[in-house]
């Protein structure tokens, strides 16, 4: 007995068949959502998530392949099952290629879809947990192709993601082509910085990446506390422990060269060191 929270959206020009999914699933306690257009689906997905949905491909205006490229930008992680008529390989990998999780041909036979179906949920709700998972250790990961296009990622990472200028998504392509295993990116907002760490190539070409946002305030104020050493202090140690040289500090922070040779002399007596090096060391501990 299926959970009754469990929604499925099906998606079918033509209402016989709408009819009979909405019958066959609903028996088997899914709640059942209905289109008789792509359009139509897409205005669903504006107001609820489904758990999965079951799409025609041959629909006239907008077709299943298009619709399903459409749900997956706005619904990444959603499985979609294509049901058509259409069985010729071309077919096939066109429907994956949008998208898709799986591929049924019509006419359908309801013990294949019924099974299909609560694979894919389940496999579907296996992959949330993991990738909560994953956010609530703070591994926000998400996994992107050659382009820098998202193929599956994290809520965090996403959100992340999110905050990405075009021209930063630009950087973010370039470098994937020449990444290797554990280097990293950096992308500097106003107060954070974003670090994107390279795991690996995937079998699919795709690349496993983690993501990692550093809040300056918060960070500084821990080294400001921690350290106990002034606010400007923080900051400058902050972009010493980044790796910056003195003139790049000065221009970050707006203040001269002098002025941060002047900080780094006071970070230095304080925390009882003599070098960039070892100041880094102490800054690294207080913020880990």
């Amino acid at each position: 007995m299926k959970p009754l929270n469990h929604i499925i959206l099906a998606v079918d020009d033509n209402t016989d068949n709408l009819s009979l999914l909405y019958q066959t699933l609903s028996e088997h306690d899914y709640t059942v959502l209905i289109a008789d257009s792509g359009a139509r689906a897409l205005n669903i997905l504006q107001k609820t998530a489904p758990h999965l949905v079951l799409l025609d491909a041959l629909m006239p205006e907008l077709d299943g392949f298009a619709t399903c490229e459409l749900m997956k930008q706005s619904h990444p992680d959603m499985p979609i099952i294509f049901m058509t008529g259409l069985s010729e390989t071309e077919h096939i990998v066109k429907g994956l290629s949008a998208g898709a999780v799986d591929y049924l041909v019509k006419p359908l036979n309801h013990e294949e879809l019924l099974a299909r179906v609560a694979v894919h949920i389940n496999n579907a709700r296996l992959t949330n947990s993991t990738k909560l998972a994953l956010d609530s250790t703070g591994q926000h990961m998400a996994a992107v192709n050659p382009a820098g296009q998202v193929i599956w990622t994290t809520d965090q990472a996403q959100t992340i993601i999110d905050t990405f200028s075009s021209k930063e998504r630009g950087l973010l392509q370039s470098w994937l082509k020449q990444a290797g295993n554990d280097d990293t990116l950096e992308i500097q907002h106003e107060k954070t910085t974003l670090i994107i760490t390279y795991v690996s190539q995937q079998s699919d070409a795709s690349h496993l990446l983690k993501f990692k946002a550093h809040n300056l305030k918060l960070e500084t104020q821990t080294l400001k506390n921690k350290l106990k050493i002034t606010r400007r202090e923080a900051e400058v140690l902050f972009w010493v422990a980044k790796g910056k040289t003195d003139w790049e500090i000065a221009q970050i922070l707006h203040i001269s060269e002098r002025t941060v040779n002047k900080h780094l002399e006071q970070i230095y007596r304080k925390l009882e060191v003599n070098n960039r090096t070892a100041a880094t060391a102490k800054a690294m501990v207080a913020l880990n």
